[in-house]
C-alpha cells in the first residue's frame, strides 16, 4: 500500500496519508475533531439559551401566580383538622355566597335612557358603555397573531393591562395582519413593542416565494409604525405530516435571516415545542393551557429584551 504527502485544506499542515483514502479535498484528523467540537459547542449554546428562556418563563409565571393568590386569600380558607382514624380528610368550612341583583344598575340606566325593560322600546335608546382606560403614550406592548395566541393575554399582560394587549385574529393569514396592523396599533402611542405571530394558516397553501413576499410587505408596514418588532417563529404542528413541518421549519430559517437584515428580533420556539404533544390540545394544532402559558412567558421575555 503506497502513501502520499497530503496538505490539509483547513490548517495547511502536511500529513502522510494512504493513497487509498485520499481525495481531492483533504482534512486532517485534528481539524475534523475541532470542527466536531465547534458544532457541539454551538448546539450546547443553543440549549443553554432555550433553558434560560424556560427559566425566565417559569419565574415570570410564578410571580404572576403569587400576585393572584395573595396571603390574605389563603388565610380566609379555614380548615378543620380531623383526628387519626376519622373517615374524612381535611374539610373546608362552608362559605357564604352573597346574593345580589346584577340587573339593578341596568334597570336604572334603562329608566334614565328611556329603555323599557318590560318589553317595549321608547324613542331614546342610548346605550350605557363604561369608558375604556386610556392607553399610555409610550411603553405599550401588543401581541398580534392568529388563533395560536389565544389565551396568552393572562401571562403576557398580567397586571399591566393598561399598557399591554393581545389581539387574536382567528384564521388570520399574513396578508390579513398586514391589512389591519395600522388600525390595531392606532392609539398605542410612540414606538410600541409589537410581537407578530402569523403564518401557520399560510403554509401549505402558498409557495415559499409568495410567503416571503407577504412577510416583506408586513415588515414594511410594521417599520412605518415602530422600530420595536419581534417576529415569532411558527410552531410545529403535531397533526401535520413531515412535509408540512419541514416547510414550517424552512420558513423559520428564512425568517431568522430576514429579521436580522430588517433589525427585527426573531423568537424561535421550535425546540421547545417539537415532539411535545403534551403542550397541544387534541386537535394537534392549538396549544393547551400549559403550552399557552409557555408561549405567553416567551412573549413577555422577548418584549423586555427589546425594550432593554
Amino acid at each position: 500500500m503506497s502513501s502520499k504527502l497530503m496538505q490539509c485544506d483547513a490548517c495547511s499542515m502536511w500529513e502522510v496519508k494512504d493513497t487509498a483514502g485520499a481525495s481531492g479535498c483533504y482534512k486532517c484528523e485534528k481539524c475534523i475533531q475541532v470542527q466536531l467540537l465547534k458544532d457541539r459547542v454551538g448546539e450546547l449554546e443553543k440549549q443553554v439559551d432555550d433553558l434560560r428562556f424556560i427559566r425566565e418563563t417559569e419565574s415570570f409565571l410564578d410571580k404572576s401566580f403569587s400576585k393572584i393568590v395573595t396571603p390574605k386569600a389563603l388565610e380566609e380558607r379555614r380548615w378543620v383538622t380531623v383526628r387519626k382514624g376519622g373517615k374524612h380528610g381535611m374539610q373546608r368550612s362552608p362559605g357564604v355566597v352573597p346574593l345580589v341583583n346584577r340587573f339593578t344598575h341596568v334597570e336604572a340606566a334603562g329608566t334614565e335612557d328611556g329603555i323599557s325593560l318590560s318589553g317595549g322600546l321608547a324613542c331614546k335608546t342610548k346605550r350605557a358603555v363604561e369608558p375604556k382606560p386610556k392607553r399610555p403614550k409610550s411603553g405599550n406592548a401588543i401581541v398580534v397573531g392568529d388563533s395560536i395566541v389565544r389565551g396568552t393575554d393572562r401571562g403576557f399582560c398580567g397586571n399591566r393591562r393598561d399598557s399591554r394587549m393581545v389581539c387574536c385574529l382567528p384564521g388570520a393569514r399574513i396578508q390579513d395582519v398586514t391589512d389591519r396592523v395600522q388600525t390595531i396599533l392606532k392609539g398605542e402611542g410612540e414606538q410600541p413593542e409589537v410581537v407578530v405571530h402569523v403564518g401557520t394558516n399560510d403554509v401549505g397553501k402558498k409557495e415559499m416565494n409568495f410567503l416571503q413576499r407577504d412577510f416583506r410587505e408586513l415588515g414594511k408596514m410594521l417599520k412605518s409604525r415602530t422600530s420595536r418588532v419581534v417576529i415569532s417563529g411558527l410552531l410545529p404542528v403535531p397533526r401535520a405530516g413531515e412535509s408540512r413541518n419541514r416547510e414550517i421549519r424552512d420558513l423559520n430559517v428564512w425568517l431568522r435571516n430576514w429579521c436580522r437584515g430588517q433589525g427585527f428580533r426573531f423568537l424561535d420556539h421550535w425546540d421547545l415545542f417539537w415532539s411535545k404533544g403534551e403542550l397541544y390540545k387534541r386537535d394537534g394544532l392549538h396549544l393547551n393551557r400549559w403550552g399557552t402559558s409557555i408561549l405567553a412567558g416567551r412573549f413577555a421575555t422577548a418584549t423586555r429584551m427589546v425594550l432593554n
